[in-house]
């Protein structure tokens, strides 16, 4: 096999590894794959992916990723064809052990890059390129709640199922305090297309609209409701905070910014989610609660790629080599539990029934492990190495850790 998978990718019939992280444990173990999904037991016709001594994961689900906004802006008001700069996404994604992916895409009141138009580009752009991608795409709409105007613009695209998961972002008090900051508000400015005079009347303009942001987001959290979407608050400051957006609708806690808004998440039966980056640096680069002591605590069930897709799979293992959570209790943060936070059932598992995705990692070097290859739907998408495809034994496959 050619170390770069041909288009279409390869189907498989199955998978096998001495080292295969299933519900029941870490073990040896083989996986049966028909019509994308694994099945709990038989043979099926077509090559078997032998990873030997390689350990094979879920697929990583990211449930909030914005990296993808430096391929489509690379330098501040440099944007990139949609259409290379996605597929360019989709091989990071894969090369980095990321299955499902839901892109944050911000629908502000900034404009550019934040902006509406951007929006509908990246969501016309993945509809376009559903065919030829390997991972798993979806659209994590971040909405700024001073974005009043936004409101039926989103509840259109929540309505044509264009949205897999809704956030509720308030960023404008950070902006308001910078306000005296040329330096920083040129940055914004740059995101935005703008000078800095005409960010600062936009600033002033979402300010304006505070009154009405109560009834926008109780607007746009009854259509996601609808439409069967979780939904998220993000940055919570505090107990208070918490408590609105729960009464509100929102059921997952994004990045809570104080232990006790964590804690009366928590409290609420709420998901938290932080941001593996935070873990694999060490800590939070804003003075928010470290994402490792929050997992020793009991306070996160979700990591997220944040802005830096390689960073789930280190952080993973750096929570099982510090002995924070074995790896068995690592890995759920970045699979099965996103997964199950924004509505999905049959990823983030090696089990049946479930979509056939899973990743090989050499994990040779704990400090630094490296993805070998990624499996979507039973196809194998991503290959840094050559694989022994061979035709099904006669035997059975199966889902089992004790499997020979």
């Amino acid at each position: 096999m050619n170390t770069t998978v041909p288009s279409p990718a390869r189907s498989l019939a199955g998978l096998r590894s001495r080292r295969m992280l299933t519900p029941e444990g870490l073990g040896p173990a083989e996986l049966a794959i028909l019509d994308g999904r694994y099945t709990g037991a038989g043979a099926h016709a077509g090559p078997v992916l032998d990873a030997g001594d390689l350990l094979v994961l879920p697929g990583i689900v990211d449930l909030h990723g914005d990296a993808f906004e430096r391929a489509v802006m690379p330098r501040p008001q440099v944007a990139f064809p949609y259409d290379a700069a996605m597929l360019d996404v989709d091989r990071q994604l894969l090369a980095n052990g990321i299955t499902t992916a839901f892109h944050g895409v911000t629908l502000s009141w900034e404009g550019g890059l934040r902006g509406r138009p951007y929006a509908e580009r990246l969501l016309d752009t993945l509809a376009r390129l559903s065919g030829r991608m390997g991972a798993r795409h979806r659209v994590h709409l971040r909405f700024e709640v001073h974005c009043v105007d936004g409101v039926p613009a989103a509840q259109s695209w929540i309505e044509d199922g264009r949205i897999g998961f809704l956030a509720f972002n308030n960023h404008l008090p950070s902006m308001v305090k910078r306000l005296g900051d040329e330096r920083k508000l040129l940055q914004y400015a740059d995101r935005a297309e703008c000078d800095i005079d005409t960010f600062r009347s936009r600033i002033q303009a979402a300010a304006q609209a505070s009154g009405e942001v109560d009834r926008a987001m109780r607007e746009l959290a009854a259509t996601a409701e609808a439409a069967g979407l979780r939904i998220a608050s993000h940055d919570d400051p505090d107990s208070a905070t918490r408590r609105y957006y729960h009464e509100l609708g929102c059921s997952v806690a994004e990045f809570p910014t104080s232990m006790e808004a964590a804690c009366t998440a928590r409290e609420l039966g709420d998901v938290i989610v932080f941001g593996s980056p935070n873990v694999m640096r060490g800590g939070s680069h804003i003075g928010a609660p470290g994402a490792a002591d929050m997992v020793r605590a009991g306070l996160c069930d979700i990591l997220t790629t944040d802005y830096y897709y390689a960073a789930p799979l280190a952080a993973a293992f750096r929570l099982a080599a510090e002995g924070i959570a074995a790896l068995e209790q690592a890995w759920p943060l970045i699979s099965r539990n996103p997964a199950r936070a924004a509505g999905l059932q049959d990823v983030g598992e090696l089990a049946a029934g479930q979509c056939a995705d899973a990743i090989l990692v050499d994990d040779s070097d704990l400090a630094l492990p490296r993805v070998c290859a990624a499996i979507v739907g039973g196809r194998l998408h991503h290959a840094s190495r050559l694989f022994d495809l061979r035709a099904a034994p006669a035997r059975a496959l199966v889902l089992s850790p004790q499997a020979a």
